[in-house]
């Protein structure tokens, strides 16, 4: 705070300050600790278990709603205000990949400094999940768990945790469509996602919406049983098929289907905080921190809008025929590939599936190969105004601590959260205070001394945002 007597500085705030090492220690660490990528079954129970614990301090109403993997976990939060803000968080992580690559153990929560050029930042807590997203899932409960304790909680809050975010949240998605379900959303005004969104130079980035994303899996296979590649010119390749396959759906950079065909337009405010970003910032900043070596593109303005606007057809998983060392000529009777979209266009995920289904039943009638689509996840992007509520509380308590914020028009990542505002007819946010990096890859990590900002401006949050509702409560 700038304020140098202490004497003026807020209790909460005072609080929170004095217990953040302590928080950090008993349970934070802790929690990192605990091996929750979502098809770890014991590590997500255990998990389960830890916040269940940890909000019965402050919460009685809490339901868990089986999943198709993992549960998903609703609480009710009773603060001064009836009004309710809906509050995600997700408790699962990714797997953990390239394990030889990490400087500790991914689940070790050890304390250590990054390589050159993120030593700058001094101690960092290494663990999956860190960044994203249990430091400031955890951050965010200590703040409620503080303030229902004070009996200082602004707002009432319902509460998801997410079980299931990194498979594409299918139960969340099914939970919000059934109607009796949305009963417990009545009287909630926004969402929030919190989250670490400060940059390398401290900077709070703000997005102001998302893509939105369609994953999808293809498998081509034969009934022939891999036969030598010398009778190739009487058999149908499924390698080989599902390769001509994707060159019909997306090639040479550009897709092939009338949707996505044309590129992403944008609006006059959109490229105005283009303009503005580009005369900011260093891209270069922005590829360095996600560990990028390489790019399309030399030009650092298109490269940034490329990222933000253009879909992106993504092939993560692409598997056949001999994968061991040495070579074996033969005809494989199996190929599958693992894709997904990113777009920005105003566009549903129905009519991207349509015109991909439309491509692979047209290409099935030339050949023998048998081809099976499937649909894995997918949700359609959103946006929310920078003069909305949400947006200016974040803004705001952003600088209450001293700290600017950057807006960015949308962010390249796609999220449920989408779904809310499609659902429910919510706007919401992600953002928060708080350094950290890697999410997805070795080493993820968060700024040990950033933790406590994390912490300070979710209790910012929490009360302008309730100010701006304050007056109009019945």
């Amino acid at each position: 705070m700038k304020n140098e007597n202490e004497n003026e500085i807020p209790i909460i705030e005072k609080l929170l300050k004095e217990s953040n090492d302590e928080f950090i220690k008993s349970e934070l660490i802790p929690f990192l600790k605990i091996p929750s990528n979502t098809l770890n079954e014991k590590g997500i129970k255990k998990a389960k278990e830890f916040l269940i614990s940890y909000i019965s301090s402050f919460s009685k109403e809490i339901i868990e709603s089986s999943g198709e993997i993992n549960p998903l976990i609703i609480v009710k939060v009773e603060g001064k205000l009836k009004k309710k803000l809906l509050v995600y968080m997700m408790y699962d992580t990714q797997p953990i990949n390239k394990k030889e690559q990490w400087i500790c153990d991914p689940f070790g929560s050890e304390i250590r400094i990054l390589s050159p050029p993120l030593n700058t930042l001094g101690k960092c807590i290494i663990a999956r999940g860190a960044y994203n997203s249990k430091t400031p899932l955890l951050c965010f409960l200590s703040v409620i768990k503080l303030l229902k304790e004070k009996n200082e909680l602004p707002i009432s809050l319902v509460l998801l945790f997410d079980g299931e975010e990194e498979k594409g949240s299918p139960t969340l998605l099914k939970f919000l469509e059934n109607e009796r379900n949305n009963k417990i959303f009545n009287n909630c005004i926004g969402a929030y996602y919190p989250s670490t969104k400060q940059d390398l130079n401290g900077i709070s980035v703000l997005k102001l919406g998302y893509k939105g994303i369609i994953s999808l899996t293809i498998k081509v296979s034969s009934e022939n049983k891999e036969p030598h590649s010398a009778f190739s010119a009487m058999i149908p390749n499924p390698a080989v098929d599902l390769i001509s396959l994707i060159n019909t759906i997306y090639s040479n950079n550009e897709f092939h289907i009338d949707c996505l065909k044309e590129p992403y337009v944008l609006s006059e405010e959109e490229q105005t905080l283009i303009d503005v970003l580009i005369n900011k910032f260093n891209i270069n900043k922005i590829i360095k921190k996600a560990g990028i070596v390489q790019t399309i593109e030399s030009d650092p303005k298109l490269t940034f809008t490329n990222y933000l606007f253009n879909p992106t057809f993504n092939i993560s998983t692409l598997k056949s025929g001999y994968l061991e060392e040495g070579t074996k000529n033969y005809v494989p009777n199996e190929a599958i590939c693992k894709i997904d979209i990113r777009f920005a266009h105003n566009i549903s995920v129905e009519q991207i599936f349509k015109e991909i289904k439309e491509k692979v039943e047209n290409f099935s009638k030339g050949t023998k190969s048998k081809i099976d689509l499937i649909r894995n996840a997918g949700y359609e992007g959103s946006r929310v105004k920078k003069d909305f509520a949400l947006v200016k509380s974040l803004i705001k308590s952003a600088d209450v601590l001293g700290v600017s914020t950057e807006l960015w028009p949308i962010s390249a990542d796609a999220a449920p959260l989408s779904e809310i505002k499609k659902i429910l007819g919510l706007n919401f946010i992600s953002g928060g205070l708080g350094i950290g990096g890697f999410a997805h890859a070795p080493n993820e990590f968060i700024q040990i001394d950033s933790i406590i900002n994390t912490r300070l401006s979710n209790y910012y949050f929490l009360k302008i945002y309730s100010d701006f509702y304050k007056n109009k409560e019945i």
